[in-house]
């Protein structure tokens, strides 16, 4: 009886530390994968780093963040290069990512608010600037109606309004109180961790320089 009580207590220590150890490890991957996401600057890096990440998705199942950043960084690809065949070929695959995000958390935000970013990077001229307005601004009202204090929303809809041309209700004057509100909220609120979405800051600040020169 005692060999066997001895046996539980031992398989339980070991349980328990394999179970911090996948924790520490979750967190340091995503940790450094989000550190690199954000310094590299090439489509080769970036579909790598979205990759790993897309790995951890695979095998952390029960979490949405990891997904969330696989998709993200290959948004992030639209920054860096020019040939919109590119672009799209690497949007559309983070739209799978992004199908089966909004399927696992529906009330997420931060998940309609990377959809409404997808969709403007998709805006190549005139045409699909119509389409994938309406389907970017449809996603941040659903974010607004979930969290009316995400600064990345306000931010999202700010750049939307600011490269909408005037005589269809956008330009930089209207877009100038939505990146005020979004840095506000940026400068107000507390990181809900070092793995949370943190993108959208910057910018909104170099955004915001311009008006002062003005």
């Amino acid at each position: 009886m005692k060999i066997l009580t001895v046996t539980i207590t031992v398989f339980m220590i070991v349980s328990i530390c394999g179970a911090n150890a996948s924790a520490e490890t979750y967190e340091e991957i995503m940790r450094n994968n989000i550190k690199q996401m954000y310094k590299v600057q090439t489509a080769r890096e970036l579909q790598a780093i979205s990759a790993s990440f897309y790995r951890v998705a695979n095998k952390e199942q029960d979490k949405w963040l990891p997904l969330y950043y696989a998709s993200y960084s290959l948004v992030r690809i639209a920054f860096f290069v020019k040939a919109d065949e590119e672009i799209a070929r690497h949007l559309d695959v983070a739209q799978s990512y992004m199908d089966r995000l909004l399927e696992f958390k529906p009330k997420e935000s931060e998940i309609y608010v990377l959809q409404a970013l997808l969709y403007s990077m998709r805006i190549t001229g005139p045409a699909s600037g119509m389409k994938y307005s309406i389907l970017s601004n449809s996603s941040l009202d659903r974010a607004e109606e979930l969290d009316n204090e995400n600064p990345r929303l306000y931010y999202c809809r700010a750049n939307n309004i600011y490269h909408t041309p005037t005589m269809f209700g956008g330009g930089k004057k209207k877009a100038k109180p939505l990146f005020e509100k979004a840095n506000a909220l940026f400068n107000q609120q507390s990181p809900k961790g070092d793995l949370w979405p943190s993108w959208g800051q910057w910018h909104t600040q170099e955004m915001l320089k311009q008006y002062v020169v003005e």
